[in-house]
């Protein structure tokens, strides 16, 4: 399976992984990895909205800044949610999987 550009942005910050139930990577964000108590908290982080200009159609619109959001286990960290840079908020992965 190939890598997509979000994962191998995120990949240097995984190890840093600790403490809180749920953690988040967002690389446009200072700093990228935060720790947050709640899953609603990491969501916002990762699906914050800013202005996105697409060179190829043009246009100017809203989409997520994207990132990882990780829970912690038993065993570790897992992989909640993984949200490419630019994804509308309509099309985001928890939301999607309600309809």
């Amino acid at each position: 399976m190939t890598e997509t550009p979000m994962e191998r942005r995120c990949a240097v910050y995984r190890d840093k992984l600790k403490g809180e139930p749920f953690a988040s990577i967002v690389p446009s964000r200072s700093p990228e990895l935060k720790y947050h108590g709640s899953i609603g908290r990491a969501k916002s982080a990762v699906a914050y909205t800013e202005r996105i200009y697409d060179q190829e159609q043009r246009r100017t619109y809203d989409g997520a800044r994207g990132g990882e959001i990780y829970r912690r286990t038993a065993d570790g960290w897992e992989l909640a949610y993984r949200v490419e840079k630019g994804t509308l908020v309509s099309e985001l992965p928890w939301k999607v999987a309600k309809q």
